[in-house]
């Protein structure tokens, strides 16, 4: 009787550290359907100096300081996996359309054509035995030779924004991601800096639960001077176990930025929150 009870405990503590560390890795599974939406919400306070032509000509407008601006965005995407083939791989398709895209400075809207976002785009593809997907064609065109990386890039975006760790995690520990990236513009070099750490703080019921802290510093190269800004902000990660995919993420950062185009000053603080949320089957 004492051996069965002490099998027991040995059972249930195996049971119960085995639950507290995995292996996390998102990745498209065959024969799945991934729906998602993404929101998107940005809200401006900017104030100018500097320069009375332009603020004059502005508040003649009715645009009066401190400026407001504020920008929706709302997208709908669907991916759809197929069958594994051969060499391991399988077809995906992927859809998305923008259902709203709307800017207004200090109350006043800012006509935005969407009737090629909200006609949405299929681009279709494959995934290969490394996990990574390969765009084929768009809207059942063969996508050129120099355009077909790019697409892939951003097929593949999901899963290169969350980069786990290759070991089990346990529960309390973090891990962090740098995405330094550069953007020619206009002969210049878009600067943007960001990290985002994770940490993995719960795991029920299937799930995995991650806060998120981020930071991020941004030049934007403009006429021959630059715009700096910079943020902080947290987050929260939800990653299903047997679906093998972030389902939920939302992330509100504070931003601050400033910088000098010829006579003009200009100053701003931001707020932008975002979300995005599947649902697989």
């Amino acid at each position: 009787m004492k051996k069965l009870i002490y099998l027991s405990l040995l059972l249930f503590v195996f049971k119960a550290e085995a639950q507290q560390s995995t292996i996390f890795k998102i990745k498209y599974l065959p024969n799945h359907n991934y729906n998602g939406t993404v929101n998107m919400d940005l809200n401006c306070h900017i104030t100018l100096t500097g320069n009375d032509t332009i603020i004059s000509k502005l508040t003649s407008q009715g645009i009066t300081q401190p400026i407001t601006a504020n920008m929706k965005m709302k997208m709908d995407g669907s991916t759809q996996t197929g069958v594994v083939g051969s060499g391991n791989m399988f077809p995906l398709t992927m859809k998305y359309k923008f259902d709203d895209l709307s800017v207004d400075v200090s109350g006043k809207s800012i006509p935005i054509p969407t009737d090629k976002l909200s006609a949405g785009v299929s681009i279709y593809g494959h995934v290969g035995q490394d996990g990574k997907i390969k765009a084929d064609s768009i809207g059942g065109q063969k996508i050129k030779d120099t355009s077909e990386a790019k697409v892939s890039q951003m097929m593949n975006a999901i899963q290169k924004n969350i980069k786990f760790p290759d070991h089990p995690m346990k529960i309390g520990e973090t891990f962090t991601q740098d995405m330094p990236l550069n953007i020619p513009v206009a002969g210049s070099n878009m600067n943007l800096d960001s990290k985002v750490v994770y940490k993995l703080v719960s795991i029920a019921e299937g799930n995995a639960y991650f806060d998120v802290q981020q930071s991020m510093d941004l030049t934007i190269p403009v006429g021959g001077a630059s715009i700096n800004m910079n943020g902080a902000g947290t987050g929260k990660l939800i990653y299903s176990i047997k679906d093998s995919f972030a389902t939920d993420y939302s992330t509100s950062i504070a931003i601050k930025f400033s910088g000098k185009i010829k006579t003009l000053q200009i100053d701003a603080t931001a707020v932008m929150n975002m979300d995005y949320k599947y649902v697989i089957n």
